[in-house]
């Protein structure tokens, strides 16, 4: 396997050697990583967190494809502190859910030659295609004192790393073992209190039950009961400057798997997002932050042929004075058409606080290609939506965007209209009664000068 360099020269040879070994057994793939490096205490590597950023170091990163359909992917990286990155790629690589934490394990190692990544990825974290004998695969290393980055397949600027239509291939794959697919995870939790020195203790304990079955290779069920969240990360402090809410992304395990299928329309952003997770079992932001009580939850995700689909339901308790006792759901359809392309619908209903006749449905179309005047991308999405709640009435949203996301040009235009009464009560809609139009243009040359190299 011999990685060409996309940077600071396209198509040249990297200034040390990468030699990557690939062992696939039924139950598991372990990818073992060598990284040439002539001075390697130039090595730079600062972070041992999860889901490190991965412009301030060295690393290795890994891209699989388990569809083979250049659509979607998984993503994992490594730096020679061992700390470990993964992610959700959908879209045809434009977006990467790094908030998927999946199971796998890595460790590195340094000696006088460079250093050395050993990465352990069981079957059972992945989703795939039955019956495939090759996955799409692909590898990139950075070298960040030389500004240097280096690829196995695409080494294209023009084509990022998620890019899964552009992998190579990993050939020659047994037939995996997924066993049961079952993973059951029951939790208790107790506590003793007291409301004065003298008074009795008041015992409390109460009981919880996540469960997940592979319903074949590429489609998963989920099921919680009485949900225990206590181990979700907390949210990052964000500073609001602004009259306006504060996005702040799922942590939530349950949530989070699979979230990928729900995302909707191209380039969305924060203004609009049609289906916000933390709109179940979260009430208010940050300090005034309240969490209600999942009595009960099912989330059925995955593929079935061309076709990507979401479903999910739960019920939550009362709590205090709010009237919190409510059932809310969720279904996503995306078709798969063309070589890159897709069609799909989302439907959303029932509010948080169970206020009635609360619904919201959409449709969506994103034309994408890789190939535009041979080897550029270009992409255009249009999406409309409507929603009703008895209290509020029924308004619409809809817009569309055109994007050029290229090495040398980099141009998008994009238009949002959100009507004044378009508030579904699971999305996240920060303005309401406004049009938003955005054209962005880059023009980046590479002049090849000594000090300037974009």
């Amino acid at each position: 396997m011999n990685l060409v360099t996309i940077e600071p020269e396209e198509g040249g040879v990297p200034a040390g050697q990468t030699i990557v070994k690939v062992l696939v057994s039924p139950t598991e793939i372990i990818i073992g990583v060598v990284c040439r490096d002539t001075n390697p205490a130039g090595i730079v590597a600062f972070s041992k967190t999860r889901d490190f950023d991965l412009e301030l170091g060295d690393h290795v990163l890994i891209v699989l494809d388990p569809f083979q359909d250049g659509r979607s992917g998984y993503v994992f990286a490594v730096n020679p502190n061992g700390a470990r990155f993964d992610g959700l790629v959908s879209s045809q690589g434009e977006d990467v859910n790094t908030d998927w934490d999946g199971i796998w394990e890595a460790a590195t190692s340094r000696d006088a030659s460079g250093w050395s990544a050993e990465i352990r990825i069981p079957i059972k974290s992945l989703s795939f295609k039955q019956g495939l004998t090759s996955w799409g695969f692909n590898v990139q290393r950075r070298v960040q004192r030389l500004l240097e980055t280096s690829r196995w397949a695409g080494a294209n600027r023009d084509y990022k790393i998620y890019q899964t239509s552009h992998t190579g291939l990993l050939t020659d794959l047994p037939a995996f073992d997924l066993g049961l697919g079952l993973t059951i995870r029951p939790g208790i939790i107790g506590n003793a209190n007291r409301s004065a020195p003298a008074a009795d203790r008041v015992y409390k304990s109460d009981g919880s039950l996540d469960a997940t079955k592979r319903l074949g290779p590429n489609l998963l069920g989920s099921l919680t009961v009485n949900t225990d969240f206590g181990e979700t990360e907390v949210d990052a402090r964000q500073t609001n400057l602004t009259r306006f809410d504060l996005l702040f992304p799922e942590k939530r395990t349950f949530f989070l798997e699979g979230a990928d299928i729900f995302e909707f329309g191209l380039g969305m952003g924060n203004d609009l997002v049609p289906f916000f997770s933390r709109r179940i079992g979260l009430q208010g932001q940050e300090q005034d932050l309240l969490q209600i009580p999942i009595t009960v939850g099912g989330k059925l995700n995955g593929r079935v042929g061309n076709t990507n689909l979401g479903a999910l339901a739960v019920r939550t308790r009362g709590v205090d004075t709010l009237q919190t006792d409510a059932t809310m759901g969720v279904v996503r359809v995306k078709q798969n058409i063309l070589s890159e392309s897709s069609v799909g619908m989302i439907a959303t209903a029932g509010d948080p606080l169970a206020r009635p006749g609360s619904w919201m449905g959409g449709v969506d179309f994103t034309y994408q290609t890789s190939h535009f005047r041979e080897d550029k991308n270009f992409l255009v999405g249009v999406w409309g939506l409507r929603n009703h709640r008895d209290d509020l009435g029924g308004d619409n949203a809809f817009g569309g965007m055109i994007d050029y996301p290229n090495d040398l040009w980099d141009v998008a235009l994009q238009y949002k209209h959100i009507g004044e009464g378009f508030s579904p009560s699971l999305a996240f809609v920060p303005r309401t009664g406004v049009q938003i139009l955005q054209m962005e243009s880059a023009f980046k040359p590479r002049p090849g000068w000594p000090l300037v190299r974009q």
